[in-house]
């Protein structure tokens, strides 16, 4: 995982803006304070998206170090992180959990028409999106998209809630 740092700043009567040090081209604004990052998220993840090799992130202490950052800094500025996971190949993981939400994954992804891995990982990456913050990007352009819950047809949907709200038989 990689952090980039995003240089936020404001002139008065006008919205943030967001540019990248490290991704030359990579900016963004927001209107409210409260979008700062989201819109951050956006452009890291659009710049992301093009499949060409990023630049290596600079450590905030080699940021600092920048003539032109720490001007901007001193002049009100502020820098944000914002994680980005390039995800390359997958590999093998022994995970435990609980036989009862192991039973509840199997009949959602039965519905689904998916695998266990498939689902495990997008839950995971869902969770990290919202959590943390974290912007993902494929390395690979032809690398097959993995099934989703947005783009599961309108009848699998239910049953896959259903699926998740059945008790599971003790074994």
């Amino acid at each position: 995982m990689n952090t980039y740092f995003a240089l936020v700043h404001k002139d008065a009567g006008s919205a943030y803006g967001i540019s990248f040090p490290d991704l030359p081209g990579c900016f963004s604004a927001a209107d409210e304070e409260c979008d700062i990052f989201t819109q951050a998220q956006a452009a890291l993840a659009l710049y992301a998206c093009d499949g060409e090799k990023l630049p290596e992130a600079r450590q905030v202490s080699a940021l600092q170090k920048d003539r032109e950052i720490r001007a901007e800094i001193a002049a009100g500025a502020f820098l944000i992180a914002v994680p980005l996971i390039s995800i390359r190949q997958k590999a093998r993981y022994n995970l435990m959990l609980a036989k009862d939400l192991v039973a509840g994954i199997d009949k959602t992804v039965k519905a689904l028409g998916m695998n266990r891995s498939e689902f495990v990982t997008e839950a995971v990456t869902e969770k990290l999106k919202q959590q943390a913050g974290v912007v993902f990007r494929r390395v690979k352009k032809r690398e097959a998209v993995s099934h989703s819950l947005r783009k599961t047809s309108k009848v699998a949907k239910p049953s896959a809630a259903s699926a998740l709200t059945q008790k599971t038989k003790k074994k």
